[in-house]
């Protein structure tokens, strides 16, 4: 596939979190900043840049995308500046609903999708897009905000599924006999190194 655009995707947040979860606000401000960086680089190299704003939770009597749209134009006036068009996902309802929805919107667009969300929650989404089938191909990149959306300050990206060049290697360390896991787990470190 050869794009000409870039899917500017940003993930919604409920409007009333759940215990153990932070302000809405706040979390939907962090993805908007990173959004925001994003967009100006691509938009500082001639990318043309869709912006996606996901969710489709109702929340009293509007729903998320458009209430996260409403907060990003009084907020972020200048992001959309930079995007040639807004989309609404309002159908989705969980992170999976995000992705399908959101490629949908790629096909149609042929852009290249960054997926912006709060960096405790972007394992889930690399996971959903991993595990996509109607991918077609599509490039697709995932950049964590810079803040958790739950109270653990130091949550980090995980790796979902090992890299190719790990695969075997870790294979190996679990199918093989104790005697010589040693050997395997020295290769595995030095895989790592080179890396």
């Amino acid at each position: 596939m050869s794009a000409k655009a870039v899917l500017l995707c940003v993930h919604g947040y409920t409007k009333y979190p759940r215990e153990r979860e932070k302000d809405w606000q706040k979390v939907v401000k962090d993805r908007l900043s990173t959004a925001y960086e994003i967009a100006k680089f691509f938009s500082s190299v001639g990318v043309v840049i869709y912006l996606v704003l996901s969710g489709g939770t109702m929340n009293k009597e509007q729903v998320e995308a458009d209430i996260i749209h409403d907060y990003a134009r009084k907020n972020f006036p200048e992001l959309f500046t930079l995007v040639a068009d807004v989309i609404l996902e309002r159908e989705s309802k969980n992170t999976q609903e995000n992705v399908d929805e959101i490629l949908k919107w790629a096909v149609k667009k042929n852009a290249v999708i960054v997926s912006i969300s709060s960096k405790d929650h972007i394992s889930r989404v690399a996971k959903d897009w991993a595990y996509d089938k109607g991918r077609n191909g599509h490039i697709i990149m995932v950049a964590p905000s810079h803040d958790t959306y739950g109270e653990d300050e130091d949550a980090e990206p995980i790796v979902i599924e090992p890299s190719s060049w790990a695969y075997d290697a870790l294979r190996e360390l679990f199918n093989v006999p104790e005697d010589k896991r040693k050997a395997v787990k020295e290769r595995l470190i030095n895989d790592l190194k080179e890396f």
